[in-house]
């Protein structure tokens, strides 16, 4: 019989008995008379159109050879909900055939091959088929023979395909298996097929899982939806490296994530754990991924409205204003909807608040009328004083018209801008190089806030570069402050006056 032809749908398939009877509920169409001399043959009778095979479909796609076409026409189209994702259909079919290719050599080597396993096996089915129904009392036809010969071909070919499907589901991380036992095989022939074509196949399967193509962005976004968990392992991938260097690898990492999980009910969690595990080392992209959660938490079935923990809180919101800010933003975003208004608002959460000064112009005008007589006076006053004559010799004697005043000495006193101008010994248990105290003394002598080109002018003075110097010292006083030292404010660096006093204490 041509496998691509349908079966009798006139005939039922009796399930649950051992002997697989068939019950006809019509006489099948008669076969047309044998002229004198041929050979006797059973054809099924052909109602135009076949069943949907996989080498058929894609022969072309596939760029298929004759012997894999016939190998994926060996078994009905499978269905399920991992192969309706036409991606992993086809990386199943490529991964088949390519066991199915070693295979065959395997077997040839030993003088046998796939062909030859198969129809031993068809032989021993029906021998032992025919056995039981003619116990039961039955009568076995040619239909019957026909039909155990293309179910037991089709029994072996497909439970090979899906052995490279569970070998294609683990790559994809599907952990959902199929089970792929020779089990429609009558008594121990199941077992016999395992030790011919099931044992060599395990051995050749894991020498091939390289081969899987990657999935891409839409086979990843219908993977996501059927396992909404499936985004676990990759995240752990991508935390597993975290560190300070691979931060901004680590974002791009959970963005790209969160887009190939766009259809996961479940996106949210992504960006709430992203969240948790960046706020060590980028305080401003952490508060960014939660207005993600936020978000999407708000567009989920069920809101959740996760807090961060309080350690995270701390190590975010070093100021009480820093945690206000961020709950605005927050209350903004459920009022409009609008993520993208939100996450503009992000950076203004750490951006220092400056006193605008504002002038009474008609307050100083009234001061200046007011106080316009005792100018004039004490111009009288400067103009009439003679100007005393400055040199590295002694001051020339004074004639007694004009007796030299006696000047009461003044004392100018400047106070210091904060505690923390005048720069301190640091600890040595934070490992500071010559160049990082002096741009820190820098910074003290500075009121705590340095212009970034006076940055750049010292860092290239000392044979670095301004970003590298920067960074270098916030990574060896992270861990004494659980914060970033230095900030960037505007076209300027600058230091919390209680970070610098923290950083100068003894350990």
């Amino acid at each position: 019989m041509d496998p691509s032809r349908t079966t009798d749908e006139s005939i039922v398939d009796v399930t649950g008995l051992q002997v697989g009877l068939r019950i006809e509920r019509s006489t099948p169409t008669t076969p047309a008379p044998q002229h004198p001399g041929e050979t006797s043959s059973y054809t099924l009778p052909d109602y135009g159109y076949e069943l949907p095979r996989l080498g058929k479909q894609y022969r072309k796609k596939l760029q298929l050879s004759k012997q894999e076409e016939d190998w994926l026409n060996k078994f009905w189209n499978p269905s399920n909900v991992f192969l309706a994702i036409e991606g992993c259909c086809i990386a199943t079919a490529r991964l088949y055939v390519r066991v199915l290719a070693q295979l065959e050599q395997e077997l040839r080597a030993q003088q046998s091959s796939l062909e030859q396993v198969v129809t031993w096996c068809q032989g021993e089915s029906i021998r032992l088929r025919k056995a039981a129904v003619r116990t039961a009392g039955y009568t076995w036809s040619k239909y019957d023979e026909q039909y155990q010969r293309e179910q037991t071909e089709a029994i072996v070919y497909s439970t090979l395909f899906r052995r490279c499907e569970n070998a294609v589901r683990e790559v994809y991380a599907n952990k959902r298996k199929l089970a792929a036992e020779f089990s429609g095989l009558d008594g121990a022939l199941g077992q016999q097929i395992e030790e011919q074509l099931g044992q060599p196949m395990a051995r050749i399967l894991p020498t091939l899982v390289s081969s899987i193509e990657a999935t891409d962005e839409a086979m990843d976004i219908a993977l996501n939806l059927q396992n909404t968990t499936r985004w676990k392992g990759q995240f752990e991938l991508l935390a597993a490296g975290l560190s300070p260097m691979s931060a901004s690898a680590f974002v791009h990492g959970v963005y790209e994530l969160g887009r190939r999980n766009a259809r996961n009910p479940a996106v949210e969690n992504i960006y709430y754990e992203a969240s948790k595990h960046i706020a060590k080392y980028d305080r401003e992209e952490a508060l960014r991924l939660y207005v993600h959660y936020v978000y999407h938490d708000l567009h989920s079935a069920t809101v959740n409205n996760k807090q961060l923990t309080k350690t995270i809180q701390n190590s975010l919101f070093s100021q009480p204003e820093h945690l206000q800010r961020f709950e605005a933003i927050i209350q903004q975003l459920v009022a409009t909807n609008n993520l993208e208004e939100a996450l503009a608002q992000v950076p203004g959460v750490y951006a220092k608040q400056r006193k605008r000064i504002e002038l009474d112009l008609g307050a100083i005008q009234h001061v200046q009328h007011q106080h316009a007589g005792t100018v004039e006076l004490l111009n009288e006053y400067l103009q009439d004083e003679p100007e005393p004559i400055l040199g590295d010799g002694p001051v020339a004697a004074q004639t007694p018209s004009s007796p030299t005043p006696e000047l009461e000495e003044v004392q100018l006193v400047v106070s210091a801008p904060s505690t923390a101008a005048v720069a301190g010994d640091f600890p040595a248990e934070l490992g500071l190089s010559a160049s990082q105290q002096l741009l820190l003394t820098l910074f003290a002598q500075q009121n705590l806030t340095v212009p970034q080109a006076e940055v750049e002018a010292f860092a290239r003075q000392h044979g670095a570069l301004r970003n590298q110097l920067i960074d270098s010292i916030n990574e060896l006083c992270y861990e004494r402050l659980d914060d970033v030292l230095i900030e960037e404010d505007g076209d300027a660096y600058t230091i919390y006056d209680s970070y610098y006093q923290q950083l100068t204490a003894p350990c």
